[in-house]
Formats: structure tokens, C-alpha cells, sequence
């Protein structure tokens, strides 16, 4: 029985492997275009849930193109729990004022890794790349799906 779970989970592992793999082929490159709307805001805002502290230090917002902004959220990650936690960005969403979400850009260039496996004490700092339609705020979205739960952090764009 053990046989047929492990080859299951190598299965399936597999499969997650081939399917981030096309899709990232399918994104287009990151083609940054900046001007003088170019804005970055450094704060630091801490909301916890399930023992994971995550604190905005600050974000960035650069034209993409005449439609759509590149936005970056500097991030740290610190694991309060006595057990290791796996942190993934794919609990991270970008809601525009109209309640769209949109997912994290993985071909941008973004500073450290954010994501992994965090040990107990310990934190991780990274960015994440959101290509978004203009707008003149959004949310940054943490959710928990295993205990239920959410963070919102407020991004403010002036222009």
C-alpha cells in the first residue's frame, strides 16, 4: 500500500512539474518601461495569522504598458509556529477597486526568494511581481487555506 502512495505522490509531483513548466513558457518576457510615474513606497505593516507574521516593507509601481502597471510587494515572512511551514505564493493575490484578483508575474525579475520552507524562528524576504490594469489602488491578499483565513494590505497608486 505504501508502494502505490508513493508513486501516487511522485505522480502527481510530476505533473505539477510539467504544468509550471509550460505555463511559465507561455508567459511573456518582462518588457518595464519607466517614466516619470514611476513610484516606490516604503512602509512597514505586520498582520499575523496562524503564526505566520507578514510585513509589507514597501512596494513598487512602473508603467508596463499604457494599460497595465508592474507592480512589485516587498515582503518578510516570519514563522512563529514550533514547526517548519511552507509558504507559497500562490496564497498571494493583487485585488484591483473593482475586486478582480490577479496572480504573481514569475518572469520578472524580483529581488531574494520568497516562498519555501521557513523553520520555526525563522523569516524570509523577497518581492513579488504583479502585472495588474491601471488602477489607483489595489490590495495585496494574503489567504490561508488550510485554517481559514486572510490579510489585506492596502497599495496606494498616485499618479
Amino acid at each position: 500500500m505504501k508502494e502505490k502512495v508513493l508513486v501516487l505522490l511522485g505522480l502527481i509531483v510530476c505533473l505539477l512539474l510539467i504544468v509550471g513548466f509550460a505555463t511559465n513558457g507561455l508567459s511573456k518576457p518582462e518588457t518595464v518601461q519607466g517614466d516619470a510615474s514611476d513610484q516606490e513606497e516604503s512602509k512597514h505593516e505586520s498582520q499575523e495569522i496562524s503564526d505566520i507574521e507578514i510585513t509589507l516593507n514597501g512596494y513598487s509601481v512602473k508603467d508596463e504598458n499604457e494599460e497595465e502597471l508592474l507592480v512589485k510587494v516587498d515582503l518578510t515572512i516570519e514563522n512563529k509556529r514550533e514547526s517548519t511551514v511552507n509558504f507559497s505564493l500562490m496564497n498571494l493575490t493583487l485585488m484591483d477597486s473593482e475586486h478582480y484578483a490577479y496572480s504573481h508575474e514569475s518572469n520578472v525579475e524580483t529581488k531574494g526568494i520568497l516562498g519555501g520552507q521557513i523553520s520555526p524562528g525563522r523569516s524570509v524576504s523577497g518581492e513579488v511581481a504583479f502585472i495588474v490594469p491601471r488602477d489607483t489602488s489595489y490590495e495585496l491578499v494574503y489567504t490561508d487555506h488550510f485554517r481559514t483565513g486572510q490579510l489585506f494590505f492596502p497599495i496606494e497608486v498616485t499618479d
